[in-house]
């Protein structure tokens, strides 16, 4: 009788940790290989330069992101950090030249995931 309470919270404890690695490969799959494409859809050049449209890049990467994230995690937090790249300062403008986005979702009660990923404008 114990074997096979044992052999029950055996297959629960597998069953968890394979939906676990399921959700969590399928998020770096989808996040690590954005398209860089759909990054370039908010690029502006302009005068002073290429700098990002804001909004015009958030929106893109939030479609982007509802469309790929929803088989794996039901809720996902997105935050958008623009700076400059040349001293790293905080951009407060509309002529940012980079952006940090960050990724956090929780996936079970016990684990959360937790992806950064920088994208800079420069010359090619």
């Amino acid at each position: 009788m114990i074997i096979m309470f044992l052999s029950a919270i055996l297959t629960l404890f597998c069953g968890q940790l394979f939906f676990l690695n399921y959700s969590i490969q399928g998020l770096n799959r989808s996040i690590i290989s954005t398209p860089i494409e759909m990054m370039t859809i908010g690029v502006r050049y302009g005068e002073s330069g290429v700098s990002l449209n804001k909004t015009a890049f958030e929106n893109a990467v939030k479609d982007y992101y509802d469309s790929q994230l929803y088989r794996y995690t039901k809720t996902y937090d997105l935050s958008f950090y623009y700076y400059n790249v040349s001293d790293g300062s905080m951009c407060l403008t509309t002529d940012c030249s980079a952006v940090e986005i960050t990724v956090d979702c929780k996936l079970m009660s016990t684990y959360d995931y937790h992806r950064v990923m920088y994208y800079e404008l420069g010359r090619s």
